[in-house]
């Protein structure tokens, strides 16, 4: 009986430590989680000031439930260019759903590449006839890259640099920011290299959020 009682003594000693390291582990887990999601949101391209992010986080939602990416960006599409959707001001609902073919493929892009100017050049040359479309909606949807987005439409050669300019300014880049050069000052050199194909083939994941003039 004495025997059985040591054994017992010992058999509890021992499960005690066991549970109370697996209950911190399942703690340490419980607040990993959060600290994940943000990371994540945090390598996304932009800030909070660009339209185009909060779609960008919109279909990440989705994708992250299980949605297909291209079932994701098309609903979001539509949902965002809805009347009585609030995710995007009046004007910028306007111009992505004025070419929803050209707004899915961009915005497609952008979760593939994760970088402006690769998503700008690939949809210009997916739409060559409607660069000045794509400028435009790049701008709407990033504001504060426009420069960005006339240096990368300008390297398609599917557009003049001053047409690109235009572009630009006509969807609200301040004409004192940007220019038809790029920002090292010298003229962009057109070349005929597409942006690339495939999930993340331009580099998901590069989440700057200042202005690159790759």
């Amino acid at each position: 009986m004495r025997h059985f009682l040591t054994l017992l003594f010992l058999s509890s000693t021992m499960i005690a430590p066991i549970a109370s390291a697996q209950q911190k582990n399942a703690a340490t887990q419980q607040a990993i989680v959060p600290s994940q999601t943000s990371d994540s949101e945090k390598i996304l391209f932009g800030d909070e000031n660009q339209p185009g992010r909060s779609i960008h986080l919109a279909i990440v939602a989705l994708v992250n439930s299980g949605v297909a990416v291209n079932d994701a960006v098309s609903q979001t599409i539509a949902k965002v260019t809805r009347e009585d959707d609030a995710l995007l001001s009046g004007t910028a609902r306007l111009v992505v759903g004025l070419n929803k073919s050209i707004s899915v493929d961009f915005m497609r892009n952008m979760v593939n590449f994760n970088k402006l100017t690769d998503t700008t050049k690939g949809s210009i040359e997916t739409f060559p006839s409607d660069a000045t479309n794509v400028i435009q909606l790049a701008v709407t949807l990033y504001p504060t890259f426009a420069q960005d987005v006339i240096d990368s439409a300008i390297t398609t050669g599917e557009i003049e640099p001053n047409d690109a300019l235009l572009a630009a300014i006509a969807a609200g880049a301040d004409p004192t920011s940007v220019s038809a050069a790029t920002a090292a000052g010298g003229n962009v050199a057109v070349a005929g290299t597409p942006a690339g194909t495939g999930i993340g083939a331009g580099g998901a994941g590069g989440g700057d959020t200042t202005a690159s003039t790759n």
